[in-house]
């Protein structure tokens, strides 16, 4: 039996990218009357909230606070104080009677849904799909006490659903608790490819390799720089997708005559352009020293729409990083490469191997079954928040 489920946190529950697109997969089956959201910092856009759901809003963090040069102490304030807003949230569900609390690890919801659930002796369930005490942009010296804070909310929480079994591994050696491994989930509606595209098969020009998502460090901006650079050499092409404009482009040296933006674009309208347009797609990972920490734990979520289409993936990264492990894990699921040498030689390879690129695609169909199809997430999401009986110490 699922439980009247109440979540609340920072990630806006919607189909668009990163954590919010996990979330509305997650829940994309959970049964609508037993669900109530509420966001607790920007509102998801109503058009791409889940159907039927009662959705609420009570931001915590001042965004005018947040928005200045003062924002690490501004985060160190509203993670201090995130739980006193457990009372007003409490108040402010409509009579849902819930049962059972789900947050996301992210920002400051997560600090008062903890508070909720323990004032009412209820369940909480935590997805951690960053590492939050460690990314947060807090003021260095407030730093070890957000992880105090985080390991305590770790360690009460019913169920704590990591993104990568590196997390996992780390948070059960850091906080003495188990966790479950729970991967991005493809969503319901997408398609099921039995093979790759059949030109795939064919040497067709120019070669061309598509990236989808947000470029939110400089680690990426050299990755996509490199990868340019090494489509020159083979006539290539690089399509991006997501919400960077040409204009932003064009500023971080992204404007080469190869590229072309193509815009944010919904996860079907995505997999349709993949399947019609590009030869293999991109997956990298920042190789910055500041950034190891979050490579190493993070899991890419588009490597579950990656591996729906039947094209060969490049990851790019450094050896420690959750996707190139996953890579060497899974072999002839990717072109896996380390350095900017072997991504100019894997680049030229799939360019110039039509049956290459046909036996990597047809592999990544096969394992991106195995781990990230819509129905074994459900399964395991639904069977973490249903477990009973609770805890003898509630």
């Amino acid at each position: 039996m699922l439980p009247r489920l109440l979540y609340v946190g920072d990630v806006p529950v919607e189909a668009s990218y990163h954590g919010s697109a996990l979330l509305h997969r997650l829940l994309s089956d959970y049964p609508a009357e037993k669900l109530t959201i509420l966001e607790t910092a920007t509102e998801s856009e109503p058009k791409r909230r889940l159907p039927a759901v009662n959705y609420l809003a009570l931001p915590i963090g001042n965004v005018r606070w947040l928005n200045t040069r003062f924002h690490p102490y501004a985060v160190a304030w509203f993670t201090y104080t995130g739980k006193r807003f457990a009372p007003r949230i409490s108040n402010s569900v409509n009579g849902f009677d819930f049962e059972s609390i789900l947050t996301v690890a992210h920002g400051f919801g997560w600090l008062a849904a903890a508070e909720i659930a323990d004032k009412r002796k209820l369940p909480l369930h935590l997805i951690v799909h960053d590492d939050w005490p460690r990314v947060a942009d807090v003021a260095p010296r407030f730093r070890s006490r957000l992880n105090e804070q985080f390991g305590s909310v770790y360690r009460q929480a019913h169920s704590r659903l990591c993104i990568s079994p590196a997390m996992r591994h780390f948070y059960e050696g850091l906080y003495g608790e188990p966790a479950t491994v729970i991967f991005p989930s493809r969503s319901a509606d997408c398609p099921c490819f039995e093979s790759p595209p059949t030109r795939l098969a064919r040497n067709e020009k120019p070669f061309t390799i598509a990236f989808a998502g947000t470029i939110n460090s400089n680690g990426y901006v050299q990755a996509l720089k490199a990868l340019q650079d090494a489509l020159k050499h083979v006539a290539g092409r690089l399509l991006i997708f997501g919400p960077l404009s040409k204009d932003e482009a064009t500023r971080l040296g992204l404007n080469n005559a190869n590229i072309e933006i193509g815009g944010l674009i919904d996860s079907a309208e995505l997999l349709t352009r993949f399947r019609e347009e590009a030869d293999a797609l991109f997956v990298p990972m920042s190789f910055a020293v500041s950034d190891r920490g979050n490579m190493e734990m993070a899991f890419p979520s588009k490597l579950a729409d990656c591996t729906a289409v039947g094209l060969p993936l490049l990851i790019y990264g450094p050896a420690y990083c959750s996707a190139v492990v996953w890579g060497r894990e899974n072999a002839g699921v990717a072109e896996v490469v380390e350095t900017e040498t072997e991504l100019h030689q894997a680049v030229a390879r799939l360019a110039g191997s039509s049956e290459h690129r046909f036996t990597l695609g047809k592999r990544a169909l096969e394992v991106g079954q195995q781990y990230f199809s819509h129905a074994r997430v459900q399964r395991e999401f639904h069977e973490a928040v249903s477990i009973s009986p609770w805890s003898s110490t509630y």
